[in-house]
């Protein structure tokens, strides 16, 4: 059998040589896309700037408004690891701004299913009525949440990195850089990428305001562990500026500087946070925090992330751990019964469909997408 082998066009591969860089190297950073020495420069300093992100500087002022009126916000999830730390960042953000009045809530996939619908509104209002809504790593869709919400007075701000649909919600703000007329260069932000960048625009228009005459002014760098783990977890591709945010964040996690959850996650999974690489935040962090919310509720992985004791955190960390050893015996077990059906079915390989769909009742609605995959 004949292999086909295909080269893939390297147009930068000329200027990389030009500049003296060994022609293997420059090929392997041509075929990444990088196109000269000067996207190799990771400092935070090269960030895309905010003011690129539609809508981050109206975001930026409700809630900045929000945190001068002293008003409740809300802040509702997603159940993966890029929702649960897209929700820490943006409580501890906000605390760190000086907000009093700053919750969350996260849909459990099991009751409420995805992203801000009706129920979430109406169980919010039940919990204690927000002022404000802000939607991290879902809203796009929601539609009628959105109404739901400004039918009981609540400003909603949607921050997301989903595809939009054909409509878009009626929100007061709507924030994400695949909406149309984005023209932020990096699409590729994952959800707490998205809450990061409006963190940045808050601060810059809160010092438009001299609310840290008063205050300390929080080193926002110090969130970027969060930004990493969200970002490798939700295995978004990491363009120029994604790099720079997951090295920010690895080098933090490196020096012993990361929050304590992070560190005991990499500490039950058996990985040294000195010498810690992107897939550990893929293979090791990230799986043991989706398992909270494939099983149970994400809450649990997201109060590891927000703890600041060590040993509190160390004890969340041991239950998300054996809530992943639990989520791959439930796995193995389906993917058995899955191969057993298959078998049963004795289709040829010559006769077999194109897709084929496979259904036992008793099968964990949590587990079954990667199962499937």
């Amino acid at each position: 059998m004949q292999k086909l082998i295909r080269r893939r066009e390297t147009s930068s591969q000329a200027e990389w040589s030009v500049a003296g860089l060994h022609p293997l190297l420059a090929h392997v950073y041509a075929g990444r896309g990088v196109a000269n020495s000067a996207e190799l420069e990771l400092g935070l300093a090269h960030l895309v700037l905010p003011s690129e992100l539609l809508n981050a500087d109206r975001a930026a002022v409700l809630l900045a408004d929000a945190l001068a009126a002293d008003e409740h916000i809300l802040i509702v999830g997603d159940y993966d690891a890029d929702g649960a730390t897209s929700t820490a960042l943006a409580l501890v953000a906000l605390r760190a701004f000086g907000c009093s009045r700053v919750s969350y809530l996260v849909p459990n996939r099991f009751e409420y299913g995805y992203g801000l619908t009706r129920e979430i509104v109406e169980l919010a209002i039940a919990n204690g009525a927000p002022d404000v809504i802000v939607t991290v790593d879902n809203g796009i869709s929601s539609l009628d949440g959105v109404i739901a919400a400004r039918d009981a007075g609540i400003r909603t701000l949607i921050t997301d990195h989903h595809l939009a649909g054909s409509v878009l919600p009626d929100a007061d703000v709507i924030v994400n850089p695949n909406q149309p007329d984005c023209g932020f260069p990096s699409k590729n932000l994952a959800g707490v990428g998205v809450i990061f960048y409006i963190m940045l625009a808050l601060r810059a228009e809160l010092r438009s305001r001299d609310w840290f005459a008063t205050r300390q002014e929080p080193n926002l760098a110090q969130f970027t562990d969060l930004v990493a783990l969200g970002t490798v977890a939700d295995v978004v591709p990491l363009d120029r500026n994604n790099r720079i945010m997951v090295a920010a964040g690895l080098q933090r996690i490196r020096k012993g500087q990361a929050r304590p959850g992070i560190m005991a996650l990499l500490e039950v999974a058996s990985r040294s946070p000195h010498n810690v690489v992107a897939s550990d935040l893929g293979f090791a962090v990230g799986p043991r925090i989706n398992a909270a919310g494939r099983l149970d509720d994400i809450s649990v992985g997201i109060e590891c992330l927000l703890q600041e004791d060590q040993a509190n955190a160390r004890q969340l960390a041991a239950e998300l751990h054996q809530k992943n050893q639990d989520r791959r015996v439930i796995e193995a077990d389906m993917q058995q019964q899955a191969l057993k059906l298959l078998d049963e079915l004795s289709v040829e390989s010559e006769d077999a469909p194109v897709a084929m769909t496979l259904y036992r009742p008793d099968w964990h609605q949590g587990v079954i997408g990667i199962l499937a995959s």
